[in-house]
């Protein structure tokens, strides 16, 4: 079995392309990863003829419209490469990019769109990304092995998946998206960010983003990183040997006094304690 289906994302490309029928326009389709580790990886005002949906694993960069809006991609960001509009993707250099994508024709895309299957925004958030991971690498896999009449079952696959995504995913410009895309922040910096800096980031006012943010989480940002910060120690704690102090620091905390202040604080036993139950 793959080492992605494990958990493990390969930084490699491996695409795969195929044609099913007679039209080659019409029964076009591919998938695959595509790492991109520098900035040549971007697509600058790109029209694409076809629909590619690109769901992004790994990395940081940002998709423009032909208008100039611009939306921050990150980790779990599902991009529509729509057919016809102009756009450009710029890949973060040095963020380790890589993504999967899948490629159908675009009289298939409009099909799914129009009776709401596949969604018409440009840029949506993936919600259940890690659970869709081994069936993208199967789905590949079966691509690369496939004879002639395998091949149409596999393109209804490829429809069948990219719903599957779209299903997962909330609007990135939306008020859902935008609290989901503030929850993966405070994730990925452990709740270093502050209530105030998301809000920033998002292009809220504070005010509004804290109630958006307890209605959606029902808890405050704060309290949030509090917790995904609690979450990462006790996940530290448990499956390394690193010291208490080398945690605190890892963490953010100024001292091991802090830290351990704090998770008692949360979980009503000491790091030391909680390390010895494992």
């Amino acid at each position: 079995m793959s080492e992605m289906v494990k958990g493990e994302i390969e930084r490699k490309t491996r695409t795969c392309y195929k044609a099913v029928g007679s039209s080659q326009a019409a029964g076009r389709f591919s998938c695959g990863y595509m790492y991109k580790p520098d900035e040549s990886g971007s697509n600058i005002n790109q029209v694409f003829h076809y629909y590619g949906g690109l769901l992004l694993l790994d990395g940081e960069g940002e998709y423009r419209d032909e208008e100039g809006k611009r939306l921050p991609l990150s980790k779990g960001c599902f991009v529509q490469r729509i057919p016809g509009k102009r756009h450009s993707t710029i890949v973060t250099p040095g963020k380790g990019w890589l993504e999967f994508f899948i490629c159908i024709s675009t009289r298939t895309y409009e099909n799914l769109a129009d009776i709401g299957l596949l969604s018409k925004e440009p840029v949506l958030s993936c919600r259940r990304m890690e659970e869709l991971l081994p069936d993208l690498e199967r789905f590949l896999c079966e691509m690369e092995k496939a004879g002639e009449n395998e091949l149409s079952g596999l393109y209804f696959r490829a429809q069948e998946l990219l719903c599957r995504i779209t299903s997962s995913c909330v609007r990135e410009g939306g008020e859902e998206g935008l609290m989901e895309r503030a929850c993966r922040r405070l994730r990925e910096t452990q709740g270093r960010l502050s209530g105030q800096e998301l809000a920033e980031e998002l292009g809220l006012r504070y005010e509004t983003f804290r109630k958006l943010f307890r209605s959606f989480t029902g808890l405050s940002p704060g309290q949030y990183g509090i917790r995904t910060r609690m979450s990462e120690a006790m996940r530290l704690l448990a499956g390394s040997e690193l010291s208490l102090a080398v945690i605190s620091e890892l963490l953010g905390y100024p001292d091991y006094f802090t830290f351990g202040k704090q998770f008692k604080k949360e979980t009503g036993i000491t790091p030391d304690a909680f390390r010895k139950m494992k």
